[in-house]
This record gives structure tokens, C-alpha cells and sequence, in this order.
């Protein structure tokens, strides 16, 4: 339960970062109805199967496509220069199995890991040029959520303090 506060507060902070961050004119849209395959099959090569992806209004961040969205944890910020938000997911899938995938795929659109905690709470910290992907996977009894965080990369200033 504290560490729960504790990613709370953390996600807190990220969000009121990005509003500070975001320029004037920020406009909240709707979810998105469109969902767009990343795979058409799941076969993949040499008879290997493979996950199909997924994606929603971050588009290229890839989304397991066992994983169902939770519209009542959703929170988008877009403007003309950045989509930004949170997006939370649940689904019968194991952890494990979404560390897998999200190391997988991350990477094929372009982010770079940078730094991940495996606890109960499992955190992966993704980088893309101006950029910033965290997603907490968390194991509840049978089902699993996924929320993805994606603010703007503020570049830190090498001098200051």
C-alpha cells in the first residue's frame, strides 16, 4: 500500500512536470477509437509465434494486444508539439511475460531502456529523443495492469545545479 502512495506521488509529479513544461493551448482529446495492428499475423518466422501489438494514442508505443484499456485511467495531453499522458491497461497476462514484450518491441520504435526495477511493482524507464516512457506493470491475483506514462524529455543543463 505505501509503495502505492509512493508511484502516486511519482506519477504526480510527472504530470504537473509536463503541464509546467507544455506550452500554452493544451488541449485534452478523447480516446482514441482507432487501434491500429502493429502485426497482421501472429505467425512470425521459422513457424515462431508472436505477439501482435497494438497501438493506441501514443503511436510508437506498442501495446500487447491482451491487454484491454481502462478508459476511467486515461489522461492524454496533445499539443503541437507533443502528445503526453497516461494510459493505464489490465488483462490475464503475466508480468514476466509483459517485461518480455515491452523489451521486444520498445526498441523497434525507436526507445532505449535506460533503467528498470523488478520488485512487485515492476518499472521499465524508456528514452526517445524528446521523450520520456515509463511503464509500471503491476500483478493483481489473476489480472495484471499496465499503466505508460509519456512526458517530454526536459534536457538537463550541464553546469547547473
Amino acid at each position: 500500500m505505501r509503495r502505492r502512495k509512493g508511484y502516486r506521488a511519482l506519477m504526480a509529479f510527472f504530470l504537473s512536470m509536463l503541464v509546467l513544461v507544455s506550452p500554452s493551448g493544451c488541449v485534452t482529446e478523447t480516446l482514441s477509437e482507432k487501434i491500429i495492428p502493429l502485426e497482421q499475423s501472429q505467425v512470425g518466422k521459422e513457424g515462431e509465434e508472436t505477439r501482435i501489438s497494438l497501438y493506441y494514442d501514443f503511436k510508437d508505443v506498442p501495446i500487447p494486444a491482451e491487454l484491454e484499456i481502462q478508459p476511467a485511467k486515461y489522461a492524454i495531453f496533445q499539443t503541437t508539439e507533443f502528445t503526453a499522458g497516461l494510459l493505464t491497461f489490465s488483462g490475464r497476462v503475466s508480468p514476466d511475460s509483459l517485461v518480455g514484450f515491452f523489451s521486444e518491441k520498445m526498441p523497434e520504435d525507436g526507445w532505449r531502456l535506460v533503467g528498470s526495477s523488478r520488485s512487485s511493482i515492476r518499472i521499465m524507464f524508456f528514452l526517445k529523443e524528446s521523450r520520456f516512457c515509463i511503464i509500471t506493470i503491476l500483478g493483481k491475483g489473476r489480472a495484471t495492469e499496465v499503466e505508460i506514462l509519456v512526458t517530454p524529455n526536459v534536457p538537463s543543463k550541464a553546469g547547473t545545479s
